[in-house]
């Protein structure tokens, strides 16, 4: 009653091989049995083309079933549908078999209206190869929609430990406030004392307690609240068919507001929103034009959480509303 995992041929047992044997034969006759169906709902004449790339086809597709059934029955042929199919027609050598029709043939006064053969040239649209299809704009992340902004050199002075640092503040508000407020501290323990031993230990509670602070903060509380999402995945097309695909770290939509929050890690905060780096307002004006889309007449409201405060920074409507994409 167990599963039976084996992720390679080499790698069967005995009972492993008899299972992938069984499971073959069955997909085997079920692949036989539509065959049957495909061939046999010809009336008068049945075409067998294959195409391949590279590699042959393999020895139980329909088309080499087919060629083997045929090889010794048919009789070779060569075959030119330039004719009927223009320049691009087909060319080539093949096997001819044909069954002598015993019956008596259908009248045409015999077939249901509708079904009278038709005979007339094919249509132009029939030689033409089709239009090329338009391609869609490819996804740009908002985070690249400009330069990079200066970053912290990571060979500095301590400055492995900001990156370090700016993680492990990241991963905390991305999973603590999915747990009771009276279990965060000991799990924000719990988890710092797993990813972060080569740390001091006088590091790592300050690094829990400046989290946890946040979190417990009244002014935030809906922020990490019940209803919030972390991680939110978006995909929008804004104005002038630009597609952006990325990741919101924290996503709150209530009835009247939607709230954007990114984490910003490993880069100096800056005093105040207008010093905010233009890379980074240029992605949450793209955040705000995409969800002002999705949810029309709901506020939109951004903001930045620098981690390596860590210290929540309101963008105002004003500083964004110029920059939206």
């Amino acid at each position: 009653g167990l599963a039976l995992w084996s992720p390679r041929v080499a790698d069967d047992d005995p009972l492993a091989a008899a299972a992938r044997a069984r499971t073959k034969l069955r997909r085997d006759e079920e692949g036989r049995r539509l065959l049957y169906v495909a061939l046999t709902r010809a009336e008068d004449r049945l075409y067998i083309c294959g195409w391949r790339g590279s590699n042959r086809p393999s020895a139980d597709s329909w088309y080499e079933l087919i060629r083997q059934g045929l090889t010794g029955l048919g009789e070779p042929m060569a075959f030119d549908c330039r004719p009927e199919l223009g320049e691009g027609g087909w060319v080539g050598e093949g096997l001819l078999f044909v069954q002598p029709q015993t019956g008596a043939p259908e009248s045409d006064k015999d077939r249901p209206r509708g079904t009278q053969p038709i005979e007339k040239p094919f249509d132009p649209w029939a030689r033409s190869l089709p239009r090329p299809e338009r391609q869609p704009p490819r996804p740009l992340s908002p985070s690249r929609l400009g330069e990079d902004p200066p970053v912290l050199a990571p060979l500095g002075e301590s400055g492995d430990q900001r990156f370090r640092r700016g993680r492990l503040i990241h991963r905390l508000l991305q999973t603590l406030p999915d747990l009771p407020g009276e279990q965060r501290a000991v799990a924000a323990k719990r988890f710092l004392d797993r990813r972060a031993a080569e740390m001091p230990a006088a590091a790592r509670a300050e690094i829990a307690a400046e989290t946890l602070r946040l979190l417990a903060d009244p002014a935030f509380a809906d922020l990490f609240g019940p209803g919030s999402r972390a991680e939110a995945p978006i995909v929008g097309e804004l104005p002038g068919g630009m597609v952006i695909s990325g990741q919101i770290d924290r996503l709150l939509v209530s009835q009247s507001r939607v709230l954007i929050v990114d984490f910003k890690t490993n880069r100096p905060a800056p005093r105040s929103p207008s010093e905010t780096a233009q890379p980074y307002l240029r992605q949450m004006a793209a955040y705000r034009a995409a969800l002002g889309k999705i949810y029309p007449g709901k506020s939109i409201r951004c903001a930045l959480l620098w981690t390596e405060e860590p210290q929540l920074m309101e963008l105002p409507e004003s500083l964004l509303s110029g920059l939206s994409p």
